[in-house]
């Protein structure tokens, strides 16, 4: 549905600024990510409101969105698995980064993402995908550099606030990091993949049952 507005869209955009078939090819693939990406986005928000866990949803999604924008990492074959798995992850690591029992053991998975983001540096990123693989070495390097960048802002940001006594939210920036740095190992690979295939069988059971 989203791909079909997107086309519409796009379509009347070229005829006005007298666009090409691959400008609107062009327009309508960047309409539609953003179209999903702001549909996610606005289920998460509005669960996680109604849930009393907005805040810290939010700090687990902003984490997670740098980290993925610059490193990569896996993605589900269609939107909408990647939607419902993108919502009920969100929330789940909300309510996980409310607890104040998390507050104990935010030390050992800092650690822990710290020494992830330096392993997917050097071993993984950027984390691309086979429709869309990335080889040239300049590209590979400045994607790098790049999360490099995010990574040392992610550590600054963390040491600051616990410093400052604002530890409350460092939960949430943690685990959204986490989340984000897994998916770009071999291991966040699999499990999507592992995911994919038992819904793929699970949807082909159910075609032949009908």
């Amino acid at each position: 549905m989203n791909r079909d507005f997107a086309l519409k869209i796009s379509t009347k955009l070229a005829k006005k600024l007298d666009g090409s078939k691959q400008d609107v090819e062009i327009w309508a693939y960047g309409l539609e990510i953003i179209l999903n990406s702001v549909i996610k986005f606005l289920i998460i928000a509005v669960l996680s409101v109604f849930l009393g866990i907005f805040q810290y949803t939010m700090f687990c999604i902003i984490a997670f969105a740098f980290f993925r924008h610059f490193g990569g990492g896996v993605h589900f074959s269609t939107y909408l698995r990647c939607l419902s798995f993108g919502v009920v992850n969100f929330l789940i690591s909300g309510e996980i980064a409310s607890l104040d029992k998390v507050l104990i053991v935010h030390e050992i998975l800092f650690y822990i993402t710290l020494a992830l983001g330096v392993a997917a540096i050097l071993k993984w990123i950027p984390a691309d995908t086979k429709k869309k693989p990335i080889k040239e070495k300049e590209k590979i390097k400045k994607q790098k550099i790049k999360t490099t960048v995010v990574l040392i802002s992610w550590l600054i940001l963390i040491i600051f606030l616990d410093k400052h006594g604002k530890d409350t939210y460092i939960p949430a920036i943690t685990l959204g990091a986490f989340e984000s740095l897994l998916f770009m190992t071999p291991f966040g690979y699999w499990t999507i993949n592992e995911i994919d295939n038992f819904l793929n069988k699970i949807f082909i059971k159910t075609e032949e049952v009908k």
